[in-house]
């Protein structure tokens, strides 16, 4: 197996570490240029686990997440993982979970349920965000 030269920078639950240990709802949003877009929504019954999931299949497959071997070299991008709401009841959690997804619109889910885009729209769309970026407002 090929291993990915990841050069972007992680960012892992900086102000929420312990708290992300138990149930939850998270985020991964990807920074560049000081612009930011959110690009998963997640829940899991152990978030900082699942999100060290994320990280272990994003290393092995940088299209895991729409990057591309470009992207994943680029030292200007970060990837923030990030705690919205602790929500300890399965049912409740899977709901909110699916209200965040239509209401931020995350760059690699479909917005059908917790549905994933195919890898090429994720790719497109992690593109299209990261080459926006390099201008900035004026």
């Amino acid at each position: 197996m090929k291993e990915t030269n990841m050069n972007i920078t992680i960012e892992f639950f900086q102000r929420d570490l312990i708290p992300a240990i138990g149930a939850g709802i998270y985020e991964i949003s990807v920074c560049k240029n000081d612009k930011s877009k959110i690009l998963y929504i997640g829940e899991s019954v152990f978030v900082l686990v699942r999100c060290a999931s994320h990280l272990y299949e994003l290393n092995k497959d940088p299209k895991y997440f729409g990057f591309n071997e470009d992207t994943i070299r680029d030292s200007s991008v970060k990837l923030r993982f990030r705690l919205l709401e602790k929500v300890n009841e399965r049912d409740l959690r899977k709901k909110r979970e699916k209200e965040l997804i239509k209401e931020k619109a995350p760059l690699t889910q479909s917005g059908i349920s917790d549905y994933q885009k195919s890898v090429e729209d994720k790719v497109s769309a992690l593109t299209k965000f990261l080459n926006s970026s390099c201008f900035t407002n004026l």
